[in-house]
């Protein structure tokens, strides 16, 4: 239900505004991604899935592009490992820095380390870009791609190979013609977190697609069998059979955007659609120079380098921490040693920053929604128990069975 001084988006911009992209590229991204993956939702084009009254297209849904977004917000680090180890330190951030598979809050992360897997950490480095993005710009923009991949790493890029086929899976048959080349989205640069080399999101359940899925079917206002509409965040994302209950984002996207639902309005994703840092508090940080505990100073600002997104609007992408060059330690211990990320104290845990995953409990993601007015539909039974904690394969991570021909080969929607 649309207002006189409502209007359609032009276009979908892509993640963070990011100027990536071609003009004609920004419009493929709008139209065949962001819009396509919105219009499948609404249309209950997914298996196990019904069409939708209460989420909308905002290229095709006239709304107020003056509101203020409501922002969701969640912890970085990840719940299943806090569950998993009841909280131990420093056990959990060991778990947590082990693999890129278990960082599955929609932040990633790869850490370098002098020497490696042993010494201190040179610069640690953290992503929520969704796969699907750099899918697009190694089937319409590959250029585009491996200019990314040596600027982001330049610490490495010498390391690189001179073809950048290390980048892609090469066509055995022919691996001289790099049009039959297609990405490798875990590949040797973007696939551990010991590397310290980084693009995008790889776990398989931290994509775009996804959080499109969580937000569009928390919309559904949902009974139980008693026919009491269901307010509880853990029994939503039972009932209705999205994401994964044991993680601190999933429940609270659907719980809130659910909530928004159920006050007569129908929701979306804000514009441009992505996964963004949200707030980092370094407020419990402080630089150990003389390495006794006894004198610290303030984090050096520019050891906090934000790549890729805007921080100031809490739309951060890519955040690079490492300690600038020349900022040299003092007294008998540290004598004139360039510092590091572990001289950084943390006086709230008492302990020296070891592990990326120790600023990943300081890490707030988030997700923002707009609204337009409507009218609620009629509670929806669960297609699963709201009371039984579900070990069904998740339906929000699925792959949409559609795909096209690009220039790569074939480039998956999910």
């Amino acid at each position: 239900m649309s207002s006189s001084g409502d209007s359609v988006l032009e276009e979908h911009s892509p993640p963070g505004n990011l100027q990536d992209l071609t003009p004609e590229n920004r419009k493929k991204w709008s139209d065949e991604f962001v819009s396509f993956w919105m219009d499948n939702e609404i249309q209950g084009e997914e298996r196990g899935r019904e069409p939708l009254s209460q989420f909308f297209n905002g290229c095709k849904t006239p709304f107020d592009q003056t509101q203020k977004p409501a922002t969701i917000t969640w912890i970085a680090f990840p719940k299943l490992i806090s569950l998993q180890t009841s909280g131990r330190i420093p056990e959990r951030w060991k778990i947590a820095d082990r693999s890129r598979d278990v960082q599955d809050e929609y932040l990633e992360w790869s850490v370098f380390r002098n020497p490696p897997d042993t010494g201190n950490i040179i610069s640690v480095t953290y992503t929520c870009e969704g796969p699907e993005y750099w899918d697009f710009l190694a089937t319409f923009q590959s250029s585009t791609l491996i200019d990314l991949y040596v600027d982001l790493n330049s610490d490495f890029k010498e390391h690189f190979k001179p073809d950048k086929s290390d980048f892609f899976i090469v066509d055995r048959k022919d691996p001289d013609d790099k049009s039959k080349w297609r990405y490798n989205k875990q590949n040797i640069w973007n696939s551990t977190t010991n590397t310290g080399t980084i693009a995008h999101l790889v776990q398989i359940n931290n994509t775009l697609g996804a959080e499109i899925d969580i937000a569009a079917q928390a919309t559904v206002i949902r009974k139980d069998e008693d026919g009491e509409i269901i307010t509880d965040q853990d029994r939503l994302i039972r009932c209705s059979r999205y994401g994964n209950e044991d993680r601190n984002s999933d429940p609270r996207i659907g719980s809130q955007i659910n909530s928004i639902a159920r006050d007569n309005k129908s929701v979306t994703v804000a514009d441009p659609v992505a996964l963004y840092i949200n707030n980092f508090n370094t407020a419990s940080l402080k630089l150990d120079v003389f390495g006794t505990t006894s004198h610290m100073e303030p984090v050096p600002k520019d050891t906090f380098q934000w790549q890729r997104g805007d921080i100031s609007k809490n739309q951060g992408l890519r955040l690079k921490v490492k300690i600038p060059d020349g900022v040299l330690g003092q007294g008998k211990n540290n004598k004139d040693r360039q510092l590091t990320v572990s001289d950084i104290y943390d006086t709230k845990t008492k302990h020296y920053i070891q592990y990326g995953s120790q600023l990943a409990d300081y890490i707030t993601m988030g997700v923002s929604a707009v609204t337009i007015d409507s009218t609620n539909a009629d509670p929806q039974d669960c297609v699963f128990s709201a009371n039984q904690k579900k070990n069904a394969p998740q339906l929000a991570k699925s792959v949409v069975q559609t795909h096209f021909k690009g220039v790569n080969g074939i480039l998956w929607r999910r």
